[in-house]
């Protein structure tokens, strides 16, 4: 069964000093925290607070590369846990056909 998410903040873990994302589902209570890298968080901030940038940066180049190719992403599922090590998949539709690629959630959520 598939629990739609938001992102719901950015925290800090002080016990480690590693940037985790909080992901709550859509429709009630649960939350999962997801440990990241600082450069994904700084992105994640970025797009938390609407910045913008005069130039692209990565993770704005992936999207226009996939626009570009006729693609939009449809979905981002987090498939599995392994290891204390998440895995998603970006799932993608061009010209009917949907495809799915292997991602890091955190680079999926930026």
């Amino acid at each position: 069964v598939l629990v739609e998410v938001k992102v719901q903040s950015l925290a800090l873990d002080r016990s480690t000093n590693t940037p985790v994302v909080i992901l709550q589902e859509l429709e009630g209570e649960r939350v999962l925290p997801i440990w990241i890298g600082p450069g994904e968080a700084s992105a994640i901030a970025m797009q938390l607070a609407d910045m913008e940038f005069s130039r692209p940066l990565t993770h704005d180049l992936l999207c226009s590369v996939l626009r570009g190719l006729g693609g939009a992403l449809q979905k981002v599922i987090i498939s599995k846990v392994e290891s204390s090590t998440y895995y998603a998949q970006l799932i993608v539709r061009r010209n009917g056909e949907v495809f799915s690629l292997d991602a890091r959630p955190s680079d999926s959520i930026a």
